[in-house]
């Protein structure tokens, strides 16, 4: 695939050799540093709490990053490994609770193989209390650290360097079987239970298939080369991004969402015994049956600024022509009105009032008649 090949083409350096984990010597709050996880290195039958050490901020202290690792009694060199990684954007909360849910209740007697959990990955953002990694210096910038990575050590901000450090920390040599990344949408607005993945990736359909989201958008991945799905996909590992609802918040139907399909997915690649609980099983079937697939979104932003109020709610089918909201000015007169140009699924809303020239309104999801799209555009 052509965007595989830019990937690798980019970014071949970045490539490592597995090595042993690299512990600096120092305990924070009873746990070891590290500045590289080998699951390897770690005993069947252990959960392992770590922080991994990256790069400095400002007083020269360094960053530490939560980093989980649970290894089953059944545990081998050849085992299967599954990722999750999630809080790479500071505003995005919901997947640090499934991370958490998931290894807090995981029966290590029970698992096969190993699962990796980073609860938090972009500390900076969350320290900051901003979506990005905010580099400091001059009159402040701030860096997607979701589209970094493998990233480069060598690069002088602070946000690139820290991705390459992440990149190669903890995510780049475990041989992992299949990961998620969490996400939700970003401050001011809010996504239905929704997907990113590449399908032309040997496993990801299937991984698609078993997190019952209400829509799962059939995308290359080529707008968003460095983000972290992207790349893992592109070294090997099937990945999807799966964006769980709202930001700022934790929301328990979302939450036990993203928790379900981990532990459905743990069993689909023979980590974990299936669950036996009938209406959890009734709960995904009709998810399953639901799972609206498309492979183009279209939406609106605002060409003013103004007072917005939407009509409608997520998971509505829209039609061409049907209006969403009214953006209004601050003595209530009517400035614009905003309509779908599509049939198809409303995915992603504005959940804030006040809209600046350019903010979103809303989008749909459809599967474009274009067969130029039938991977995603």
């Amino acid at each position: 695939m052509a965007k595989i090949s830019l990937i690798l083409a980019t970014f071949v350096c970045a490539l490592k050799a597995t090595i042993a984990t690299d512990y600096t010597g120092d305990i924070i709050n009873g746990h070891k540093v590290v500045t590289r996880v080998d699951v390897g290195d770690f005993p069947c039958g252990s959960k392992t709490k770590l922080w991994l050490q990256t790069n400095k901020y400002k007083i020269g202290q360094s960053y530490y990053v939560p980093v989980i690792v649970a290894r089953g009694c059944n545990c081998s060199d050849t085992e299967n490994r599954f990722l999750m990684s999630t809080g790479i954007h500071g505003d995005e909360f919901n997947g640090i609770r499934v991370v958490h849910r998931v290894l807090n209740d995981v029966d290590l007697e029970k698992l096969t193989g190993s699962i990796v959990g980073v609860p938090g990955v972009n500390v900076n953002a969350l320290y900051e209390h901003t979506r990005g990694y905010y580099n400091s210096y001059d009159s402040g910038s701030f860096t997607n650290v979701n589209r970094q990575f493998p990233g480069n050590v060598t690069n002088a901000v602070a946000g690139q360097k820290f991705s390459a450090m992440m990149w190669d920390g903890v995510f780049a040599n475990n041989n992992y079987t299949a990961a998620v990344d969490f996400h939700t949408q970003s401050t001011s607005g809010s996504f239905v239970n929704y997907v990113y993945a590449d399908l032309t990736i040997p496993y990801v359909r299937r991984m698609c298939d078993l997190t019952g989201a209400d829509a799962i958008k059939i995308d290359l991945g080529d707008g968003t080369l460095g983000a972290l799905e992207n790349v893992l996909d592109a070294f090997g590992t099937p990945t999807i991004t799966y964006e769980l609802g709202s930001p700022l918040s934790w929301q328990k139907d979302q939450i036990q969402r993203g928790y379900d399909y981990v532990f459905r997915q743990l069993a689909d690649i023979n980590m974990y015994p299936p669950t036996t609980d009938p209406e959890a099983i009734a709960t995904y079937k009709k998810q399953l049956a639901n799972i609206f697939y498309g492979t183009e979104t279209v939406g609106s932003s605002t060409t003013t600024g103004g007072f917005l109020e939407i009509d409608l709610k997520l998971n509505d089918r829209v039609l061409n022509g049907t209006k969403i909201g009214t953006l209004y000015n601050v003595f209530g007169e009517k400035i614009e009105e905003y309509h779908s140009e599509i049939d198809g699924l409303l995915y992603s809303l504005s959940t804030h009032p006040l809209r600046e020239i350019g903010a979103g309104v809303f989008a749909a999801i459809h599967n474009s008649t274009d067969p130029d799209c039938a991977n995603g555009c």
